[in-house]
Formats: C-alpha cells, structure tokens, sequence
C-alpha cells in the first residue's frame, strides 16, 4: 500500500483538477492511501469522491510516499513536502517557465506529462508521459434528444486561450438558419453584437452539472473545440467518448486526434473551421465513421488504465529509493 497525495488551489471545475480527483478515485480503488490537500477540507459538490481532504497548511506536518502536484502556485510546498516521491505533473506549455524554475530548484522531482506534447515545451527535461484520461462510465454514447442541429463548444467566451469567438465568428458566417451553435460553460461573459439578431441560434448553458454535460455532448451532432493551448483537452476527449464528430486543434489532442478520428485545424483559422464545419454536416456517414474510431480510441485513455501506469511509474522509483513509507494514515 502507497500513501499519495495532490496539492491543488481549489477543487472547482477544471480539467487540472478533474485529473487528480478521477485518480484519487482510482488509487484507493486500488486499496492505496489518497489525500488532496487544499485550502479547505470539504469535498468538491459536482464530483463524487473516495478519499480524503487534508487543509493545505498541514503539508509540512505529513509525510507521504508520494506528493504530487501541477500547480505552479504551490510547487514551493511540492519542494519542501516530507515526501520520498516528488512528482511534478505537467499540465501544460503555458506552465513552462515556472515548471523549469522549479525542475532547476528541484532536479530529482520525476516529471509526468499528461500528454506526449510535453516534451515540446519542455526540451531537454528527463520524465516521462501518462496521457489521459477519460471517465468511460460516464462519457459514453446515448439516445439523442430531438432538436436543431447542433455544434457545441465546452469554454468560456473571455478566456483568451479556449478561443470560443472563434467559433463564433464560423458559425456566423456558416449562416445556419436550421442549426444552433450550444456554449457550455461557467461565465459566458460578453457576446458579439449579432448575438442579439441570431436569437435562438445561440444558446449558453451552464457546464457546471456534470450529468447535464453528458446530455449536452450526447445531443450534438459536431463539437468542436478551437483551444489555443491545453495539456490535455478534456472536452474534446470527452466529446469522443460519447461518439461525437469532434473538430479541433492540435493542442491537448495529440494523443487521440488524426484524420482518421477527427477534423484537426489550425488555430485561429476561422476559413478552416467553416470549411470542417460544411464537410462534417454534409458527409454525415463520414463523419460518423471518423467519430467511431474515435470512440475506439479514446479507451486507452481510461482513468483506470492511467491510474495504473502511474502507479507501476510510482512503485519503480521507490524500490529504488528504499520502498514505501509505513506506518501513517491519510
């Protein structure tokens, strides 16, 4: 038995932390001893867990086998956690230069990317890659309501990276009278002038119920997602898994995304996105096709699969440094 834990901020919505909770989840699945620790103890209200919370200020006090810890905020404990196992995981190239700072500070810290990418924003740093993951129980195909149809995008319309206006400006210049364009999201914040001539063909709804997620995916008939940066692109990944025709770009979706699995543009190319658009809605078998290799696919990124990678990763580096630490609780 391991004892492991996450340091994280917060446990809001986020696809950083979605990562962690899923594989607390698994750990101790796996008969391990998981903790988060963060600012407050109580357990996040949009996701089931099964394991412990610890207040952040108490890292120094417990010693753990493994501390684990993505956040670039925090990485100052993640190097004076008592731990025999410091393990940074790298979420993403906008974290690049403070992760390098650290590794600097801390060169015997392993170093996990979530995806194969991490190696292009991190030349020359020793670790290792464990993509995923996916939540197949509950990303998974079903029964479409009625409705227009459909293209989603999971963001936020402000946040500069998500690239939601993007999508935005391809649906309008689609000039879709029968189909709608669904944001899914927290914060919307401000839409384009035309929003207020398109009416109903535009709607935002909140992506804060998980089970409501589901159905949103499971009633698209295309996502798309411009993301201008990610590790790991939960949605698109999610998308996917529910058997969706998904376009994207590269970013978070190197390990999962071809031409044979998906239309992957380029950024901010808003004549690409139209032009992917138009294809998937008029050669719908072809797009139904790239969208079951797809769902083929993204099975190998099954949380429990990740779970398990890591901790065999875990397990090799503490054989060799002594073995796991005894005797404490979570």
């Amino acid at each position: 038995m391991l004892t492991l834990r996450a340091l994280l901020p917060h446990t809001r919505i986020a696809g950083g932390v979605r990562r962690f909770l899923e594989l607390g989840n698994r750990f101790a699945d796996r008969g391990h001893q998981f903790a988060v620790f963060k600012p407050d103890v109580a357990p996040p209200p949009w996701f089931p867990t099964r394991f412990w919370f610890r207040p952040l200020d108490t890292v120094l006090a417990h010693p753990y086998d493994v501390t684990m810890c993505g956040d670039t905020g925090l990485l100052h404990l993640l190097g004076r956690a008592p731990t025999k196992l410091r393990v940074l995981v790298a979420l993403g190239d906008r974290y690049a230069e403070k992760y390098r700072a650290y590794l600097q500070e801390h060169p015997d810290t392993l170093v996990i990317g979530n995806s194969s990418a991490w190696t292009e924003y991190l030349p020359g740093v020793t670790g290792l890659a464990v993509p995923g993951g996916i939540n197949l129980e509950q990303f998974c195909p079903g029964e479409r309501r009625p409705g227009p149809y459909t293209v989603t995008v999971v963001g936020t319309v402000g946040k500069k990276r998500e690239a939601v206006p993007v999508v935005l400006e391809a649906f309008r210049r689609l000039g879709w009278k029968d189909a709608r364009l669904r944001i899914v999201g927290g914060e919307t914040g401000r839409l384009p002038w035309w929003r207020f001539r398109t009416r109903s063909r535009v709607e935002l709804v909140d992506g804060q119920d998980q089970a409501a997620l589901v159905g949103f995916y499971r009633d698209s008939d295309v996502f798309v997602t411009m993301e201008r940066t990610a590790g790991w692109s939960n949605p698109a990944c999610e998308a996917m898994a529910c058997g969706i025709p998904v376009i994207c770009t590269r970013h978070g979706t190197g390990d999962f995304a071809d031409a044979s699995t998906a239309r992957v543009v380029p950024d901010d190319d808003v004549d690409a996105l139209v032009l992917a658009l138009r294809d998937v809605r008029a050669n719908p078998e072809e797009a139904r096709a790239r969208a079951g290799a797809g769902l083929r696919r993204i099975g190998a990124f099954e949380w429990g699969r990740v779970a398990d990678g890591l901790l065999r990763v875990f397990e090799e580096c503490l054989a060799r440094a002594g073995g796991p630490l005894l005797g404490h609780r979570t």
